[in-house]
């Protein structure tokens, strides 16, 4: 699993296990722009009746998440071949933050979720994510490589997007906490061993659901009315 990837998973597991678990068997759930699919092939071993479909624009995720055995579909985000009020569930991980039409995004969104259907998303805040001990200039070069269009959002910026498409807000967290933006600073430390850098990241993610001191990601659950 990639190392953001494996980071988001253990943010993460706890409200996704919560919320999915109150859905009914042979609902979907669409997990938006997710590449090769990693986090929902995870939540489909434990939800095996559940129906996961992986949409991206990226067919070499696409190939690898079919190989999961999960659904796929080769679409953008922004115009879903889907008819309104279809899916039950949607996951919208870190992709926002890449898209330029953003309330196109999550006005497509809504129009496909069911009523009452839910959105998991997360997204960095407002002045994007930092590394401790990093320059801003470095940070902010991380963050552009990692392709985003914006640094991120305030969370009035997020509840007025979700508002103006008919999503309310039902829970707020937040992840990517200080030590792990540390450790995951050392990816760019040449000089450390990589296996040394791999076994204390993983060591460290997994208490990002227990740590949110200095947190720089937004998860925001909403429910469309």
């Amino acid at each position: 699993m990639r190392p953001g990837t494996l980071l988001r998973w253990h943010a993460l597991k706890h409200i996704l296990k919560s919320e999915i678990s109150e859905i009914e068997d042979g609902s979907s759930i669409f997990d938006i722009g997710s590449y090769d699919g990693e986090i929902s092939y995870n939540l489909k071993r434990i939800f095996q009746n559940l129906e996961f479909v992986i949409v991206d624009i990226d067919k070499s995720g696409l190939q690898l998440a079919a190989e999961k055995g999960l659904d796929t579909l080769y679409t953008s985000a922004l115009n879903l071949p889907v008819k309104d009020n279809k899916v039950d569930f949607i996951l919208c991980l870190d992709l926002i933050e890449h898209v330029k039409e953003d309330n196109a995004l999550i006005k497509e969104i809504s129009r496909v979720l069911k009523k009452h259907g839910k959105v998991i998303l997360t997204t960095p805040m407002q002045n994007g994510v930092s590394f401790p001990f990093l320059s801003r200039k470095k940070s902010k070069t991380i963050n552009k490589n990692w392709g985003h269009v914006r640094k991120g959002y305030s969370l009035e910026n997020i509840v007025k997007l979700f508002r103006n498409n008919d999503l309310m807000i039902v829970k707020i967290s937040k992840y990517f906490n200080f030590f792990s933006r540390l450790v995951y600073r050392f990816n760019h430390l040449p000089r450390i061993p990589l296996k040394g850098k791999g076994l204390l990241y993983r060591m460290i993610i997994r208490l990002e659901p227990y740590i949110k001191n200095g947190a720089e990601e937004h998860i925001i659950v909403c429910k469309k009315r």
